[in-house]
């Protein structure tokens, strides 16, 4: 039976407005607000040709529990639809979303089996949870060539 957040994960929509920031050439961190709360995501390449690693923070005193917690729903649409952005822009060949929190990684799972059509369309197949103790690993993998020139 799937959680109220879960549920609400699968059938919540909202837009918010990006401000990309390119620190580097393996480093992009999308910002956006909700509310009064800023959320920046983060994603980075940790070694040359490895895959893209998602992260995001909640600022204003939240954590990540604390927006599980509160079911903040807009904040995970937010942070998919940087994921969508990046993926459609930059194309790279893996992006991998990591937790240690099973509430977390069953909210990643719900957006990700809802965009499923999306994530196909822009070349993309899912892969996972893939359990790599402690944590849970979702996969992005490329599944047609990268037109992208970076």
């Amino acid at each position: 039976m799937q959680s109220f957040a879960e549920f609400a994960a699968g059938h919540f929509y909202s837009h918010v407005k990006l401000v990309w920031d390119y620190p580097g050439r393996s480093h992009a961190t999308p910002t956006f607000h909700v509310d009064r709360i800023k959320v920046t995501v983060s994603f980075e390449q940790r070694e040359s040709e490895g895959p893209w690693h998602v992260l995001f923070e909640v600022d204003q005193g939240g954590s990540t529990a604390a927006v599980v917690a509160h079911s903040s729903f807009a904040i995970f649409n937010g942070v998919f639809q940087a994921v969508e952005e990046f993926v459609d822009v930059r194309q790279p060949e893996t992006v991998v979303f990591a937790t240690k929190r099973d509430d977390l990684a069953h909210i990643y799972q719900t957006y990700l089996r809802r965009e499923s059509a999306t994530i196909e369309a822009l070349g993309y197949r899912l892969e996972g949870p893939h359990q790599v103790d402690p944590y849970s690993e979702f996969i992005l993998r490329r599944s047609k060539p990268s037109a992208w020139k970076g």
